[in-house]
């Protein structure tokens, strides 16, 4: 059962981040769907310092949290989130160099740096092992919390260590042999599920390799060329909605061969682009796009037996 924030605690945040703390702010304006009830309470922090004592005085108060960053792979519902939200967006930005020896590089980014943001830093300096994150929106930190990828590679092939925050406000950085990379997941060794979706990654360690610059921005063009003609582009989506089966078609295949591109239930429809898209074309509401996804996952289920889970992360009430 989640505690209501009461007013002392309220009180406590504005004064701790003095401009920071937003009361019933729409999550509308922080996700890419653009859809969303509003957050009992809105921070954003800047630093590990903000983060460490916002967490732990959470979990002193029994209060609920919830962290966000760029909104990229987010549908909120409707009735909003309770508790507080945290915001990583408006920090941890820094990204440095380490130089390992030979070809090797290292590259360490907060949690809040954009990811394409780092991909166009990776390219100029000569750093290959990045490109297949090219188009992908968001920020660091989810794309490790999601394993984000493409068919050209994902996360888990670069991720060498994580910088990790647990609810008891212990840090700790972690290499790759404490945590566990699958598809669409990321989880920390031994960690009970009820903890695993409080483990905040605040930074990372990434591996690649120097390579000529020109011969990466030439890879970018076509990979960037080919997202452009077969995504859906500046729509209000959350990219792939749904994760591809283990075994054969991969999701938008399926809804395709289903006939359901461009079925829509109010404002949400499938994209007649890539059929694994459910785009707000304009006014959707967050039951809009739960609707839509029940449809697509009843017909898909029915024409070929597959059921499809969503990649997006659904939370609130």
């Amino acid at each position: 059962m989640t505690v209501m924030i009461n007013a002392e605690f309220k009180a406590w945040l504005q004064q701790r981040f003095p401009g920071r703390v937003k009361l019933d702010e729409s999550m509308a304006k922080h996700t890419s769907f653009s859809v969303g009830g509003p957050a009992e309470v809105f921070v954003s922090v800047r630093d590990e310092k903000q983060l460490t004592s916002l967490v732990t005085a959470c979990v002193e108060a029994g209060i609920q949290y919830t962290v966000v960053a760029g909104g990229t792979n987010l549908l909120v519902r409707d009735g909003g989130i309770p508790g507080v939200v945290i915001n990583m967006k408006k920090g941890f930005k820094e990204m440095t160099i380490e130089s390992v020896g030979g070809d090797e590089v290292n590259i360490r980014a907060q949690a809040g740096v954009n990811l394409q943001t780092l991909c166009r830093q990776a390219i100029e300096s000569g750093f290959a092992g990045l490109n297949f994150a090219l188009g992908i929106p968001g920020t660091v930190g989810g794309a490790v919390i999601m394993n984000a990828g493409t068919s050209r590679g994902a996360m888990a092939d670069v991720l060498t260590a994580v910088n990790t925050l647990m609810p008891d406000g212990t840090t700790k950085e972690r290499d790759r042999s404490e945590f566990i990379l699958e598809y669409r997941r990321f989880t920390l060794k031994g960690i009970s599920p009820a903890l695993e979706n409080q483990v905040l990654v605040t930074g990372v360690r990434l591996s690649c390799r120097r390579a000529d610059p020109e011969r990466l921005r030439r890879e970018a063009k076509t990979i960037l060329n080919e997202r452009m003609q077969h995504h859906p582009i500046g729509v209000q989506s959350a990219g792939c909605f749904f994760k591809n089966p283990p075994e054969g078609d991969p999701a938008g295949k399926l809804i395709d061969m289903a006939g359901l591109k461009g079925r829509s239930v109010g404002g949400a429809a499938v994209s007649e682009k890539h059929a694994n898209y459910i785009v707000n074309k304009g006014g959707a509401t967050a039951a809009d796009i739960l609707s839509l996804m029940a449809v697509v996952q009843a017909q898909v289920a029915d024409k070929f037996g597959v059921t499809l889970e969503p990649e997006v992360k659904i939370v609130g009430e």
